[in-house]
């Protein structure tokens, strides 16, 4: 699985939705162009996704995107993560948003060993849901993705210096 840094995403996608601002201009555009756009960041298939993925929204939602999990996560490019980091961020929808680096910082701070990708683990999924603090999940989210970023590294992890270090079962010297 790859992941593509926020700040090496955050100009780009500021300056894609100045130039395309909603489905319709989108689902219009030139996939070569596109793809030209989304290479330094190496995701080019997403422009093909974004182009089908605004098409669909225009055919089948009005131009609007769904705020159903299913629905989104049949969509082109959209995924178990990204389905419900819309649905979360967007729809404030209480529902956890597991990637590898906020799976990790679960796993380790409940104890789970990991048993393949984070966000296909059901016994890590069920535990994010049965922590998940309904009124607040999107900082709760995005906290897991900033306590991965800054302390929980995959090696060489900060576990004094992270905020869960009292309660976590991971602690190393």
């Amino acid at each position: 699985m790859r992941q593509t840094q926020a700040w090496r995403v955050a100009e780009p996608y500021l300056n894609l939705i100045k130039q395309y601002p909603d489905a319709q201009t989108l689902a219009q555009a030139d996939v070569v162009e596109l793809r030209r756009w989304f290479k330094p960041l190496g995701l080019v298939k997403r422009a093909d996704y974004l182009i089908q993925c605004s098409q669909i929204l225009i055919s089948d939602y009005a131009g609007k995107v769904p705020g159903d999990l299913k629905a989104l996560e049949s969509l082109p490019g959209l995924g178990r993560y990204s389905a419900r980091a819309i649905l979360c961020l967007g729809f404030k929808q209480p529902l956890p948003m597991i990637d590898e680096g906020g799976g990790r910082v679960l796993r380790r701070a409940l104890g789970y060993k990991p048993r393949g990708p984070a966000f296909s683990d059901p016994a890590l999924m069920h535990a994010a849901e049965r922590i998940l603090p309904h009124k607040s999940s999107r900082n709760f989210n995005l906290g897991l993705i900033d306590i991965a970023d800054v302390y929980c590294h995959p090696t060489k992890p900060d576990c004094l210096g992270c905020p869960l270090f009292k309660d976590c079962g991971y602690v190393t010297d």
